[in-house]
């Protein structure tokens, strides 16, 4: 059953493979290189379309039959990954922080990363791997934080050695290296506390 002639939802698995099939003939007939030059995006036409097409199915979503290009359905494509990465985001569970980073007074830049899902979707935006630093927040031997400093954004790891709090790891986005100023921004606002 159409929704309309230019998507279909898939809503039976035992047909879903005809109709995953259907589609992908219909899309790959609209988008095939047709230039003999080109005949080498071949593969990786179908491969863009299979995958488009199979993360509608799993993020429920409508098949567009009607895109004309390949950056739409890349567009698309990317958007429907987003999509499926923020199903498997982690429920929204407090994180077990120790009292002695939750009761830490830092100015209003630093933020506590204080839930599952916050520590995941922190390092989606920043694309780093700050998530697999929970089980070291939950024993208490450090927390996260999210720095916005002066337009940019910092993962923070901050733990405590001999009743200080230091810096562990400060990063910015793509896990690029902080400058020195933002360093000593950090440093400065721990020594105060």
């Amino acid at each position: 059953n159409f929704a309309n002639e230019h998507f279909i939802k898939i809503k039976y698995k035992r047909k879903k493979y005809k109709i995953i099939n259907i589609a992908s003939f219909l899309l790959y007939h609209k988008l095939k290189p047709q230039k003999e030059s080109y005949q080498n995006e071949f593969l990786e036409i179908y491969i863009l379309i299979n995958d488009y097409i199979k993360l509608s199915y799993e993020t429920n979503n409508l098949i567009n039959l009607n895109i004309n290009s390949i950056n739409r359905i890349t567009n698309e494509h990317n958007v429907l990954t987003i999509e499926l990465e923020k199903k498997q985001i982690p429920k929204n569970k407090k994180l077990k922080i120790k009292e002695d980073f939750i009761n830490l007074k830092l100015p209003e830049e630093f933020k506590l990363i204080e839930t599952h899902k916050e520590l995941y979707l922190h390092g989606m935006e920043q694309k780093n791997c700050v998530y697999t630093r929970r089980r070291e927040i939950e024993d208490g031997l450090s927390a996260i934080y999210s720095l916005n400093y002066e337009g940019g954004v910092y993962t923070l790891e901050i733990f405590k050695r001999k009743n200080k709090f230091a810096i562990k790891e400060i990063k910015a986005k793509y896990n690029e290296f902080a400058n020195k100023e933002v360093i000593n921004f950090v440093e400065k606002s721990l020594k105060a506390v």
